[in-house]
């Protein structure tokens, strides 16, 4: 699944949020930080999101 900064994923606990960093692939998963609409944030791997809601520019 190919996810840039900005757009909007599902995870799979149901929670959404907006993509504020893409950090660097590493040995094993994909690593996102995420914004919240309470504001918070939290790094979330790849194999906890279930898809991507919002494209914010095409790949």
């Amino acid at each position: 699944m190919e996810i840039d900064e900005l757009d909007v994923v599902k995870l799979k606990d149901g929670r959404e949020g907006t993509v504020v960093h893409k950090y660097p692939a590493g040995i094993l998963l994909q690593a996102y930080e995420i914004e919240f609409d309470d504001g918070e944030t939290e790094t979330i791997k790849e194999d906890e999101i279930d898809k991507v809601l919002w494209i914010a520019k095409a790949h």
